[in-house]
């Protein structure tokens, strides 16, 4: 009989999704843009074709709507070249300071020789297009413009080829540049979501597992605490649980309590503003460490937020939509995504795990 698996595999670590929709957007940018470019160049060797047999290659319905339609097309060409190519800038500037945030100095994630071609392929269309005569035909010399009449009177038949066939190969210089560039683009998110996995900074408080310290636990389910305990440390009694709740009371707001299993196992647990700590007190494992913190959880901006120096944090978020409550331990170098992620939260918090002002206390084990 086959075996039933039923280990759930960890989950992986992902680029936040603003990043992802950005990237998006320059992909789609890049290619509508190497779209009308293809248009465009058909138009070019059409029409170059038309006069140079004198009409004896007809022009097809497609070059005609093109015709029809070439100040259009040539605008919204030139609006998503502009597009893509400050979308990439914007889009690289994001992408650095992600791999910041996580602490990933390899500049080299960001990078692809495709980057490299895509900048001579664009600096080549430039150099065409000034090798080109800029008084050529069609409005303000804009590709695809062009008036078969009109140009047939204004300039001989050979100029008007000579300058369709270099717009041609302005305009197939720069498809072969975007094809670079959606490959450098693609190539360069493959590597951040490398990085970003590997680095196991949660973006997406989804993505964070489902534990012990977001879930609650049966009393059976609950593991043993290990031994020795801490030492020092006073037992979690009536007059420990009674200053939790005059906290909460005091602040009129739900107060913060982490119960510690072991190095690894963390869970948060809130005591409500009317001080009712019985819940709580119930779902704390026997023997567990119970830190409660005296500043509450807030929804407020982490703009400018600037934490108190210590060695390490513990993170506290509660996720927008489901209310779920999220540990994470938070080390000096990645508070920038810890930050990134509470921005999205419904309520945050960061305390320095030293814990200043905390009451902390050992719950009594089991009879």
């Amino acid at each position: 009989m086959e075996e039933i698996k039923t280990a759930v595999p960890p989950p992986v670590a992902r680029p936040p999704h603003e990043w992802e929709l950005q990237t998006l957007a320059l992909m789609v940018a890049a290619g509508c843009a190497a779209l009308l470019g293809m248009l465009l160049l058909v138009n070019d060797l059409a029409v170059r074709s038309y006069l140079l047999t004198d009409g004896v290659n007809e022009l097809s319905p497609l070059v005609g709507w093109i015709l029809d339609n070439g100040e259009v097309i040539s605008g919204l060409y030139l609006v998503l070249g502009l597009a893509y190519v400050a979308g990439y800038v914007l889009w690289r500037r994001r992408t650095v300071a992600m791999m910041d945030s996580i602490g990933e100095s390899d500049r080299h994630v960001v990078w692809h020789w495709s980057v490299g071609a895509w900048y001579v392929a664009l600096a080549a269309s430039f150099m065409v297009r000034f090798a080109n005569d800029p008084a050529g035909p069609g409005s303000a010399g804009t590709p695809g413009a062009t008036s078969v009449s009109s140009s047939v009177a204004d300039v001989r038949v050979d100029d008007l080829a000579t300058w369709l066939a270099w717009d041609a190969v302005q305009i197939g210089v720069r498809l072969i540049g975007l094809t670079f560039l959606l490959i450098a683009v693609w190539q360069i998110r493959h590597q951040v979501r490398e990085r970003v996995a590997a680095s196991g900074v949660v973006f997406r408080i989804r993505d964070m597992a489902s534990r012990r310290s977001a879930m609650p636990l049966p009393p059976a389910a609950r593991p043993l605490p290990p031994v020795p305990q801490p030492a020092g440390l006073p037992a979690a009694d009536e007059d420990f649980w009674r200053r939790v709740a005059a906290l909460a009371t005091g602040q009129r707001a739900d107060i913060a309590v982490l119960e510690t299993i072991d190095v690894l196992a963390h869970r948060w647990l809130l005591v409500p503003d009317s001080g009712d700590v019985s819940a709580v007190r119930a779902a704390i494992a026997p023997g567990a460490v119970v830190t409660a913190f005296p500043d509450p959880p807030a929804a407020t901006e982490t703009k400018g937020f600037t934490p108190r120096p210590a060695d390490a944090y513990h993170g506290f978020l509660q996720d927008a939509d489901s209310g779920a409550l999220r540990y994470q331990s938070i080390k000096p170098n990645r508070l920038g995504a810890f930050l990134a992620q509470a921005r999205r939260a419904r309520r945050w918090a960061l305390y320095p795990a030293d814990g200043p002002g905390a009451l902390i206390a050992v719950a009594p084990p089991s009879p």
